[in-house]
Parts: structure tokens; C-alpha cells; sequence
């Protein structure tokens, strides 16, 4: 019986899930926005992340915009990531992310839609299971954004986002289950590479944006995440799997952001 959950979990796309968990989190951030020249923009930010009352992670970003047309705008960047393991207080190896997107733009009175898909690619540095963990993770993030611009400083919008991973760890098991010399239930696995592919953030978003004045920008918001986030637990050959199992959250997120262009 504990044989064919583990095989619906590997086969399955929502899988064998464990128990949902419920969290809250909060996130602030600082964007410095340059005008090169008409439609050329390049912005550096800098966010500050918690996971309850207790700091997480501080994220670095550079990045490009250019609008080749008044409704379409392309994107390039990199994000440094600097996560810290809340249990010991220490900094985890950095993370590496380049990101790409394009985004599109129709206008129907005072309420804009916007389309945004971006590629991003996150290098996980330092040591770590190859075969639980992808060394170089890739996701598309795809955003749909209702915006409404009939008021003078206000703009209050809505959002929903879906996160795709697409080079997670995937394998098969065979034989019957057995057990290590710590009594640990255990299969034979062989890992197939980084083959995975599924949803694994869906996201809603509402906010304001307050333009104050030509130079500065204000938006608080509230975030509600749902993620589905394959875990696997392997050997560190990558010949036993402990366990494969999709692990669901429910995160909700106060932010605020502040944006000064020149």
C-alpha cells in the first residue's frame, strides 16, 4: 500500500499532498528608477523580506526595461539573493537569478490590462542533494493585471499570477520497500533527470498605487500565495527515496514598495 502512494506521488500531478499550511509574511522594498532616454529605463532595488515577524531574506536586483512600442515593454535583469536559515540566524550560499520578460498592454477607458510573462533561470550556489534539488532552477511566471487610472494620485489593481517550474527532479521507483539501519522505510530510486514540470504558485495581488508627484511612488499591497512545492527525499546518491511528496501552503503577504524616478 505505501509502495503505490509513493507511485501515485511520482505520477500524479497534485500527487500524494501533505497537510496544508497556513502562514503570513511581510516584504519592503526601495527602487531607484533612471530615464536613459525615451521608453529606456534602468532600475535598481533593493527588498527586504520576513516570514512571520522574522527576517528571511534580502534580495538585490538590477535591471533593463525598453518599450519598443507605447503598448509593449521588454525586460531583462539579475537578482542577488541572500536567504537566511531562520533557525541558527545564518546566511544560506547566495543565489543567483537572471530573468527575461514581456509584457503587453490594452487599454480600455480608464481601466488597463496587462499581460506579463517572464522566463527566469535561479543558479543555487554552495553544497547541496543534486537529485532533491535543481541546481539551476527554471519557472515561468505568467500575470494578468487589472489596473483602474480614473483617479487623480490613486490607481488600485488587481492581479493573478501563475508560477510554472520546469526542470524539477523526477525519478521512478522499483522493487518492494526496505528499510535502512535506522529503520527508515526506504525504494529504490533512479533519478531521470530534471524532467518535472507543474504549477507550483498560484498568486493573487491588490493594491495602490499612490503617484506623488513626478519623482515618487507608493504602493502598499496584500499578497496571497498557494504553492505546491514537489519535495523529495533522497539519498545522497541518489539511489533511495524516503519520500515524494507534494507540500501545500497558504501564505499571505503585507508589502509595501517605494519607487524614486529621475
Amino acid at each position: 500500500m505505501k509502495r503505490l502512494l509513493i507511485l501515485l506521488t511520482l505520477l500524479l500531478p497534485w500527487g500524494v499532498a501533505a497537510q496544508t499550511t497556513q502562514e503570513w509574511a511581510a516584504r519592503v522594498s526601495v527602487e531607484g528608477n533612471y530615464k536613459i532616454a525615451k521608453g529606456i529605463h534602468l532600475y535598481a532595488e533593493e527588498e527586504i523580506r520576513t516570514q512571520g515577524t522574522a527576517f528571511d531574506n534580502v534580495r538585490t536586483t538590477l535591471g533593463f526595461t525598453y518599450k519598443p512600442f507605447k503598448q509593449v515593454k521588454l525586460g531583462i535583469g539579475y537578482t542577488l539573493i541572500n536567504q537566511r536559515k531562520i533557525s541558527t540566524g545564518e546566511f544560506k550560499p547566495a543565489r543567483h537569478r537572471v530573468f527575461a520578460d514581456v509584457s503587453g498592454t490594452l487599454k480600455a477607458g480608464y481601466f488597463h490590462f496587462t499581460l506579463k510573462e517572464r522566463f527566469q533561470l535561479t543558479h543555487r550556489s554552495g553544497v547541496f542533494n543534486v537529485y532533491q534539488n535543481t541546481p539551476n532552477a527554471m519557472a515561468l511566471k505568467s500575470k494578468l493585471t487589472v489596473k483602474y487610472t480614473g483617479w487623480s494620485i490613486t490607481e488600485p489593481y488587481l492581479s493573478f499570477e501563475m508560477r510554472t517550474a520546469l526542470n524539477e527532479p523526477w525519478g521512478s521507483v522499483t522493487g518492494d520497500p526496505k528499510y535502512n539501519e535506522k529503520q527508515k522505510l526506504y525504494y529504490d530510486y533512479s533519478h531521470e533527470g530534471y524532467t518535472h514540470v507543474y504549477n507550483n504558485r498560484y498568486r493573487g495581488e491588490a493594491g495602490v498605487n499612490f503617484e506623488l508627484g513626478k519623482s515618487h511612488a507608493l504602493k502598499p499591497f496584500l499578497l496571497l500565495d498557494y504553492c505546491t512545492d514537489y519535495e523529495l527525499d533522497t539519498s545522497s546518491d541518489g539511489k533511495r527515496l524516503f519520500t515524494a511528496e507534494y507540500q501545500c501552503k497558504i501564505c499571505l503577504s503585507v508589502g509595501l514598495s517605494y519607487v524614486f524616478s529621475f
